[in-house]
């Protein structure tokens, strides 16, 4: 990582996330209005799941394959993940039109480590698992990666991807020579509240536990979320965290569990509560806040002074894909910057596509200008991923979490 690289910290994307029911959208937590009408999803921030193994395959020269358009193929995403118009997803639409091809299109992702359990079994025995892209978060799509579970990518068909990929998302840990992974969308973990619930701004995520929010304070479920952004706190840096310092982060919250200033811990649920009141401040991710803005403007959505939490989940085609020329054909035009502008108009997530901000300006001006879709240099100079964790880290830094959420 060098000093003068924008995005720095992007580059450490690997395991920024993790696996519980982050993606339950707002529609389904029963928010009223207008919210309903776009996608919290950029979803599982955090928390359980192993990460595994994280030395990603040898290099074994450009992937090339057979380049015949197959006339079916299946696409496996999370729920509300893409644009939606009525019943239909314009983007795919238009792709299954311009290429003669039919899209089956599974929103059947609930979170990352029940997904992979699924599907495990197959993998191990080499087999397809009847999907040829899955959308996962980075920390389970190296772990795919490093298992040799993913396709490797011809970039001869994925001149829009070399063009038009951000550069801060290029040579991750997790897929150093960007050979695997595509990336879909990105989204920031930090504070949503009601500065008119409040009566005051907040920076920090010390101001949660302000005794005037008593019981009004939810924390999220997912650990790497709530861990990482209380590390940061008490200054301490996620991306290089121990053992001792989750238990100083579980040790920097347990009084606000057990005097019950913090109401509940939990998923994307937080939102209907925030949305209604009963919560005044809240742990939460950006595109919600974004989609709870379109019914209440009032509702804000700050990275702590001290640093937020950031991340990436990832295109990937499984080993054994039958039909990874259409996998790749996708992964191409939705990088063309009208087709990302297309789906990050409803999706709200931070946008992996240079040119997909101009794109949008004329149509849709204020997502082009809303700073949690298209964040400013210094926005993503103050956020940090979450360490890497081998498995026998992920069982302390996870049995540290269950000890203090009660679960």
């Amino acid at each position: 990582m060098t000093a003068n690289r924008p995005l720095s910290d992007l580059e450490r994307m690997a395991f920024a996330r993790g696996a519980l029911t982050r993606r339950e959208l707002l529609r389904r937590a029963g928010v009223a209005g207008g919210v309903v009408a776009g996608a919290s999803l950029l979803a599982a921030c955090g928390s359980s799941g192993s990460s595994g193994d994280t030395t990603t395959p040898a290099a074994s020269g450009p992937a090339t394959i057979d380049k015949t358009v197959s006339p079916n193929w299946t696409f496996s995403n999370w729920p509300f993940y893409i644009d939606v118009k009525g019943k239909n997803h314009p983007s795919l639409d238009l792709f299954d039109k311009e290429f003669s091809t039919k899209t089956k299109y599974l929103e059947d992702i609930d979170d990352n480590e029940t997904f992979f359990g699924k599907v495990k079994a197959q993998l191990e025995a080499g087999q397809s698992i009847d999907r040829d892209i899955v959308v996962l978060t980075d920390w389970m799509a190296g772990k795919w990666v490093a298992l040799g579970y993913a396709e490797k990518l011809d970039k001869s068909v994925l001149p829009n991807v070399v063009k038009s990929q951000t550069s801060a998302l290029r040579g991750r840990s997790i897929d150093p020579n960007d050979e695997y992974l595509v990336p879909w969308q990105s989204g920031f973990t930090g504070i949503a509240y009601n500065p008119k619930l409040t009566g005051r701004e907040l920076t920090a995520i010390s101001d949660l536990w302000d005794p005037a929010f008593h019981g009004k304070v939810t924390l999220l479920t997912e650990m790497r979320d709530t861990l990482g952004l209380v590390m940061q706190d008490i200054g301490i840096d996620p991306s290089a965290c121990t053992i001792d310092d989750a238990q100083a982060a579980v040790d920097a919250i347990q009084p606000h569990v057990d005097s019950q200033q913090v109401r509940r811990f939990t998923g994307n649920d937080y939102a209907q509560d925030l949305a209604k009141g009963n919560v005044v401040a809240c742990m939460g991710w950006s595109g919600d806040v974004v989609q709870l803005q379109f019914d209440n403007p009032d509702l804000k959505f700050v990275i702590p002074d001290k640093g937020g939490i950031i991340w990436t989940d990832n295109l990937l085609i499984p080993k054994g894909s039958e039909n990874a020329y259409n996998a790749h054909l996708w992964m191409d035009f939705c990088y063309r910057p009208e087709i990302a502008a297309m789906i990050e108009a409803y999706v709200n997530y931070i946008c992996p596509v240079d040119g997909a901000k101009e794109a949008l300006v004329a149509n849709d001006p204020d997502t082009a200008n809303n700073p949690l879709i298209f964040p400013p240099q210094e926005t993503l100079d103050n956020v940090k991923t979450f360490k890497a964790l081998t498995p026998e880290e992920e069982a302390g830094f996870n049995e540290l979490f269950l000890g203090l959420t009660g679960e």
